[in-house]
């Protein structure tokens, strides 16, 4: 059984043609920003779609990874705030006209978790939580085999459970979510402030090539893996802050794996070390004790997402 995997994203998209077993045959990716829109957007996805050659008798369902907010019931992306001009972009009515095939939809974070939960490496794991732990804080979550969807598609809206009150503003709106502590686009944006306003002489810095712009959760990252001193506070208080936010998963879904996305992957123990030291702080021995914490091994995750919802959604 062939299905068609979209996932749609705030730097790329990407389109792919993979199987029931989680093999991607093929492939394509295209810039966000420069369609637009919606408008613009669905008929070049469906374009790269029609590119990759298919024999349309025999793809099952297509399934679309999106930002949210999403609505599943409606078929549509809400408001993505960091994709403009997508405002209620009609996902699941576009390509079902267009390919005349069942469609299917879910938010990007959740679709993570649907890929990790079919192909990963904690493939059947009853019990799972996927954090994207990448440019925001996602969250999805599968309990006793079953992903949590939520009465308005909010359920594991991990990113935004509150941490601190009195915290720094969340994209979101919020003071103090997880994401406003954890978030590579906020941690990149509270560096950009602190280094040309205190004018810090870091390793940070030069791994974006001077270039105050350039500094993102990866330049971070590398300065840890240096000893840089200002890249180690900022990470300090990171492992900190991502301790508390995943003891609260641990305690609210005690589950058997949870698996890290894009930061995680790139720090590797330089992460995973702290992290395992910080965590009794904040969850009981008993969650923790039933819990492996890991990093997602997919190569191809964002494929495999898209894909993954199509084959949940007929099944």
């Amino acid at each position: 059984m062939q299905l068609i995997g979209i996932d749609i994203g705030g730097t790329k998209i990407s389109v792919c043609l993979g199987d029931s077993e989680g093999r991607i045959l093929s492939s394509r990716r295209i810039a966000t920003q420069p369609l637009g829109g919606g408008a613009q957007g669905l008929p070049a996805i469906a374009h790269e779609i029609e590119k990759l050659q298919v024999n349309w008798d025999e793809i099952a369902a297509i399934g679309i990874s999106s930002p949210g907010p999403v609505s599943t019931k409606e078929g549509i992306m809400l408001a993505p705030p960091n994709l403009k001009g997508w405002e209620r972009a009609p996902l699941v009515s576009f390509f079902a006209d267009r390919f005349q095939r069942n469609v299917f939809m879910n938010h990007d974070a959740k679709a993570a978790a649907l890929a990790e939960y079919l192909f990963g490496h904690a493939k059947g794991t009853a019990n799972l939580v996927y954090l994207t732990t990448s440019t925001g804080m996602g969250g999805g979550a599968i309990v006793n085999g079953r992903l949590i969807q939520g009465a308005s598609d909010t359920a594991t809206e991990v990113g935004h459970y509150i941490l601190d009150p009195n915290g720094p503003v969340c994209p979101c709106g919020q003071r103090g979510c997880f994401e406003a502590f954890c978030g590579g686009a906020v941690l990149a944006q509270r560096m950009q402030k602190e280094i040309q306003l205190n004018q810090i002489d870091t390793a940070v810095l030069h791994e974006a090539k001077g270039d105050l712009a350039k500094i993102d959760a990866t330049c971070l990252i590398r300065a840890v893996k240096k000893s840089d001193p200002y890249a180690l506070t900022i990470w300090s208080e990171f492992i900190e802050r991502l301790a508390q936010g995943i003891g609260i998963v641990l305690m609210a879904f005690n589950p058997e794996a949870i698996i890290l996305g894009t930061m995680a992957k790139h720090a590797g123990d330089h992460l995973f070390d702290p992290l395992k030291q910080a965590l009794p702080r904040f969850a009981w021995k008993e969650p923790l004790a039933a819990c492996r914490i890991e990093a997602s091994q997919l190569q191809a995750l964002s494929e495999l997402s898209g894909i993954a919802v199509a084959l949940t959604g007929i099944r």
